[in-house]
């Protein structure tokens, strides 16, 4: 690998290490609060982080009002944010965080379609078995040996098509204009914290004072500044380097720091079904890393 695709790789996997709190500490916090406030108290945090680190490299917020990059940004904001946010935390509501953890490993196949679709990034055959594999594995902790559906794992599935849609616009900003991974991540939870905070007040859900509690507190800071401020940047960082497939699959491994953090916070244990869904969607996923990022050469 050539040092732009090795500081990308670096890149995906300090987000992989921040981002396998996400399932685990997303579903306590929705076992406190309703889904809403929860996402939309959180991204705000995370909007302010961001662009508190903008304001202190002294560079023009008005960037992300700017005509050429609002409607991106909107766009973002609301499948990345919004959107993703309501199916995830309702979902993680029905179904275990390791459930959701796993699941949420099924983002490669919706970046492999969309980076070949839309982004034009080449697909080998190597990428199609991997993505065979994932969808196995994520069939496999799905239905647990029955053939019943949980509406929670179904919710969660969805999350990260919302993911990818989002990404897409952002791969494309990154590709196409000199705008910084740093303000497409401020733009994401500002614009999708601010839709999410609407519905929220429509819906009139959330008690403000819950915040007054030390360690509710802590956890929606934690959130907000880590889980999603920290891991997006670093992500949109790493697609600026590296095809948005081979990023979305590298970033599939967190599970197994979820599935740590499960058994630590929430007292979840894996199945067996969760347990071979896992070690089979990571296969997939480790098949898949060394891809090296390419174009199509039809484009």
């Amino acid at each position: 690998m050539n040092r732009k695709e090795k500081e990308g790789v670096l890149l995906v996997i300090l987000c992989v290490l921040m981002h396998g709190a996400h399932p685990i500490l997303g579903k306590y916090g929705v076992s406190l609060v309703q889904p809403l406030f929860f996402a939309s108290v959180t991204n705000l945090i995370a909007a302010v982080s961001l662009i508190l680190i903008i304001l202190f490299k002294k560079e023009s917020l008005l960037l992300l009002i700017d005509k050429r990059y609002f409607l991106s940004l909107l766009s973002i904001g609301f499948f990345g944010t919004t959107l993703s946010s309501i199916v995830f935390f309702y979902g993680v509501r029905l179904t275990s965080g390791i459930n959701s953890a796993i699941l949420l490993q099924a983002e490669p196949v919706y970046s492999l379609v969309i980076g070949y679709l839309l982004l034009q990034e080449k697909v080998t055959t190597r990428q199609i078995i991997s993505t065979i594999v994932i969808i196995i594995g994520t069939v496999l902790v799905i239905y647990q040996g029955t053939s019943r559906l949980n509406w929670g794992d179904i919710l969660v599935l969805l999350t990260p098509l919302c993911y990818q849609v989002g990404h897409y616009f952002s791969k494309r900003l990154l590709n196409q204009t000199e705008i910084s991974p740093l303000f497409i991540a401020a733009g994401r939870t500002f614009y999708g914290g601010v839709f999410l905070f609407i519905l929220n007040r429509l819906a009139g859900t959330g008690d403000f004072k819950i915040l007054t509690q030390p360690n509710i507190f802590a956890i929606f800071i934690f959130y907000g500044t880590v889980v999603y401020a920290l891991t997006y940047l670093t992500f949109y960082a790493a697609i600026k380097r590296i095809n948005l497939s081979k990023a979305s699959a590298i970033i599939s491994i967190y599970p197994a720091i979820s599935i740590v953090l499960a058994n630590v916070i929430l007292k979840e244990v894996p199945d067996v079904y969760q347990s071979s869904g896992f070690l089979i969607v990571l296969a997939g996923v480790f098949y898949l890393s060394n891809l090296k990022s390419e174009l199509r050469k039809d484009r």
